[in-house]
This record gives structure tokens, sequence and C-alpha cells, in this order.
């Protein structure tokens, strides 16, 4: 009986020894360690913190993008990994590059890796069937409660100032002028800079002077090169500019006041450039009647469809669609009878 109570004491020390020695290998598989790239680093520098995660065959491992901001630190790019075989699993390896602002000893803030199964997990793989998985997927509780969690601990940095401590003690001052312009120049350098200034703006003003030349005469000298002179030029973009009013339908779409309003200011930019004296002060009528004047032969129907399209615009007065185009094929055919005209 007593030795039946030893053998089953034994068992139980050796039971117990068991699940102790996989509960440490559990966690040493889980462990993470974090470091920095230096000690002591320069203000706006960019340094990295590493963090080691031993990873077991087949894990779905969690990370963030980015280390939560701080006070005078921020993520300087989003993480970079690495990772290496590491016994019966893999070594995995998080860069984080970050850069500081404030001037002292800085806190880098820890952060929290969660490892899981990697059964249905879609990703990055590495080592022995494991994956790298979206951080999204630890954002539900659903998501949390098969995973585990590996905290990182919190780390620090130095960040020196750019201000040597020797100028601060001999009182920060502005530099004198002489160290701008003055007698600390090197001369010959000026010399040849001035030189080559003086010898590129004599090469470029003759360019200059023509393009400010030619700019006033630009348009002419475009129609000259298409062949058309000024007057020509003008007629034949208000016989394009009126086909494509008639083109875009909106008196068939009911809009009947942009239709006319379109059509007649067509019609009276291409008589106003015919006459410096037949300006835009006039109303529709009144360069009518100015143009009655000063062109003989002038369609008659010309002025009634101009008059109509003023009643339209002003007024509540609506043509139905074969009205319209009636309208817009005497101002068109009025435009391309034009140069024909004599004054």
């Amino acid at each position: 009986m007593i030795r039946r109570m030893h053998l089953a004491l034994a068992a139980s020390w050796v039971l117990l020894g068991g699940t102790t020695a996989l509960s440490l290998t559990a966690q040493v598989s889980l462990e993470a360690t974090g470091s920095l790239s230096a000690d002591t680093v320069g203000q706006g520098d960019v340094f990295e913190l590493y963090i080691e995660v031993r990873v077991p065959s087949g894990s779905a491992v969690y990370f963030p993008d980015t280390v939560p901001s701080a006070f005078g630190l921020e993520s300087f790019r989003t993480v970079d990994w690495k990772s290496e075989a590491f016994g019966d699993g893999g070594m995995l390896r998080l860069i984080y590059p970050l850069i500081a602002f404030q001037v002292g000893l800085v806190p880098v803030p820890g952060l929290d890796v969660f490892v899981g199964p990697a059964t249905g997990i879609e990703g990055p793989s590495f080592h022995t069937g494991s994956v790298i998985g979206e951080w999204s997927g630890v954002t539900s509780d659903s998501g949390l409660e098969a995973l585990e969690r590996v905290p990182v601990a919190r780390q620090a940095v130095w960040i020196a100032s750019p201000i040597h401590p020797d100028d601060i003690s001999a009182g920060l001052e502005p530099r004198v002028p002489s160290d701008v312009l003055g007698a600390n120049w090197d001369w010959p350098s000026l010399i040849l800079i001035v030189s080559l200034s003086i010898v590129f703006l004599i090469a470029i003003t003759p360019l200059v002077m023509k393009m400010l030349t030619d700019q006033g005469g630009q348009e002419e000298l475009l129609d000259a090169s298409l062949g058309l002179d000024p007057a020509l030029a003008r007629w034949q973009a208000a016989l394009d500019e009126l086909d494509q009013i008639l083109s875009l339908g909106l008196h068939l779409n009911g809009d009947m006041e942009e239709f006319y309003g379109r059509s007649s200011r067509a019609v009276r930019t291409y008589v106003e450039a015919l006459d410096a004296a037949w300006g835009p002060s006039f109303t529709s009528s009144e360069l009518m009647v100015q143009l009655r004047r000063g062109i003989n032969g002038s369609a008659v129907n010309l002025y009634g469809s101009m008059d109509m399209a003023e009643v339209v615009k002003f007024g509540r007065l609506r043509p139905d669609a074969d009205a319209a185009e009636r309208d817009w094929r005497v101002l068109r055919n009025w435009v391309k009878e034009s140069r024909t005209m004599k004054p």
C-alpha cells in the first residue's frame, strides 16, 4: 500500500513537471524583445526600433504598421519585417523607422504583437508554415479570443540638440555682415558667376524681345500659317460655333433660353468684329439698326430672328423645336452670306 502511494506521488510530480515544462516552452516560444538602433541620435535623425518575436510553427502573427505617436516622436515609415528559421519555428524581426523632434530623453512607446493559429489565414508566409496576418483581424473582440498577446516594453532614446554646448556657453549671435557680403567671399568664383550671368542675359535678350514682339500678332501668325486672313478666320469661327450649338440639341431638350442665347451671342461676337464702332454697348436691337445702316443687302429675316432671341431670353415665350431651328438657320445663313455683302 505504501509502495503504491509512493508510485502515485512520483507520477504526480512527473505530470506536474511536464506541465511546467510545456508552459515554459510556450512562454519562450512567444517571447518578444525590443531594442533601438542607437541610444543617442541627433534631433530630426531617423533611427529604428527592432522587435524580435519567436514564433512557433503554423502561427499567424499580427502587428501594427506604425508605432503609436508620442510627444516629440512619430513613425517615419511603415514597418518592415524579416524572418529566419529558429528551432521548430521562426524568428520574426520587425523594423520600425522613427524620427524624433524633442531634445532630451524621449520615450519610445511599447506595442503589442498577437500570435494565433494560421489556419484559414491568408498573408505573406515565412518559416514552418507561419503567416503575417492583417492587423485589422485583431480589432474585433471575436478575433482576440483565439490570439495570445505578446507585449513589447517601452524604450527610451536620448535626442541630442544640433546646437553644440560650446556655442550655447559662448552665446548665440548672428553672423557679422562680412560673412555674408564682404572679404570672406571667394572673389574669383563671384566674378565668374557674375560674368556668366551677364553673358546669359545678353544671349537671351534678343529672344525675349522677339517673343514680346510676336505675342501681339500670334493669332495673325496662326491664321497665316493656316492660309487664312483674320476676317476669314472670324467668319469660319462663327459658322463653326453655330454648328456646335445646333449639335448640342438644346432646343430639342426644351432649353430654349440657352439655345437662343448662345446663337445670338455667336452672331453678336461676329458682328462686333466687323466694325470697332459696333461694340457690346449696343443692345441687339440697336446693333441691328447699326447693321442695317452699315451693310447693304443684309437679310431682313436676321432682325426678326435676333428680336425673337431677345424675347426668349428676357421673356416667357418658348417656341417649339422646329421654330427655334428655323431661327437658328436664319442666323447661320446670314453669317454665311455676309462674306459677299458690301458695306
